[in-house]
């Protein structure tokens, strides 16, 4: 990482864990740099499927946790729960479970876990009595993400890996370990971890947005 950015992020850090004190309050106005340092972070984020052995310690995840569960969120009623796993030996096991009901999965390219090989996995469960609970986990989601990237740590969205947890009889201690309250039920994973790539920006369609007179 370069000097330039290791600055950059080291603003957005600080900007981003600022934001996510629950007792700071609203200001004013934000300055232009600011605004800047925020938008650079947003556009400068990419899904890391490549990481570095490196352990996020644990109060850099809670601080990164803070900002996820201070997003907005219906009526306040915070319709999620969340799973943090980081450890090696556990995540190698729910790997070998799934694997053992879904063995193709273990065939991909430098395969060494179903998280993308990131040494830590955030697993994100929904209210399912609650109809915008889904939104309600992209917006924690995307709050970890961010806040993690000003930190330096890369993150994924794992769909499939939520999936293959939910869907593997082999899994389901692991399921059940992770303890969901009565009606709460996986929806996704985000991957976790110092990227060991620096993919370029895939492209998007603007046209996709569309202004109503």
């Amino acid at each position: 990482m370069n000097n330039m950015k290791k600055i950059f992020l080291g603003l957005a850090a600080t900007l981003m864990l600022t934001a996510c004190n629950e007792n700071r309050q609203p200001e004013a106005t934000t300055s232009v740099d600011s605004a800047s340092v925020v938008t650079d972070l947003m556009m400068s984020r990419r899904s890391i499927r490549a990481y570095k052995d490196s352990i996020i310690s644990r109060d850099t995840l809670n601080e990164i946790l803070k900002c996820g569960i201070h997003a907005p969120n219906g009526q306040n009623l915070q319709s999620y729960e969340i799973r943090v796993i980081d450890s090696p030996a556990l995540i190698d096991s729910i790997t070998q479970a799934v694997v053992k009901d879904n063995p193709k999965i273990a065939e991909r390219k430098g395969f060494k876990n179903i998280f993308v090989n990131a040494p830590c996995v955030v697993c994100i469960a929904y209210d399912t009595t609650y109809d915008m609970a889904q939104i309600d986990c992209g917006l924690l989601g995307e709050n970890i993400i961010l806040a993690a990237w000003a930190k330096g740590i890369g993150s994924c969205c794992l769909g499939s890996s939520a999936r293959w947890i939910l869907d593997s009889p082999s899994a389901k201690p692991y399921l059940d370990r992770m303890a969901f309250s009565k009606n709460y039920k996986l929806l996704y994973c985000i991957a976790l971890g110092y990227p060991d790539e620096s993919p370029e920006a895939k492209p998007r369609r603007q046209d996709m947005i569309k202004f109503m007179d």
